[in-house]
């Protein structure tokens, strides 16, 4: 003898068993997308972005970015203030740089 009546709990069971499946597969797929974007955020976006020198790199000094003022390092020889500049690489928070080619 049975207490309770399955069948009353089978159409709920299988919605929430199918809503369940199709979560799972969203995710999957997020997840899967998100492996092949580039970064849009933090340091490696900064290379290959155009800063203006802020004081003379002889070789350091300062180059706005993106809004941000960070210290630079000139490839090179002197760059004076006001010159547009190339980010090249990153070595912890000095960007290193190379006059942008009119």
């Amino acid at each position: 003898m049975l207490l309770l009546d399955n069948s009353v709990f089978a159409g709920p069971g299988i919605a929430l068993a199918i809503i369940a499946g199709i979560l799972i597969v969203v995710t999957i797929v997020a997840v899967a997308r998100s492996y092949g974007r580039k970064p849009s955020a933090g340091r490696e976006t900064l290379i290959g972005r155009i800063g203006t020198v802020r004081t003379p790199l002889q070789p350091e000094g300062a180059v706005h970015v993106d809004g941000e003022l960070w210290q630079a390092m000139t490839e090179g020889s002197h760059i004076d203030a006001g010159t547009r500049v190339v980010i090249t690489s990153i070595e912890g928070l000095k960007l290193t740089v190379r006059k942008k080619e009119e």
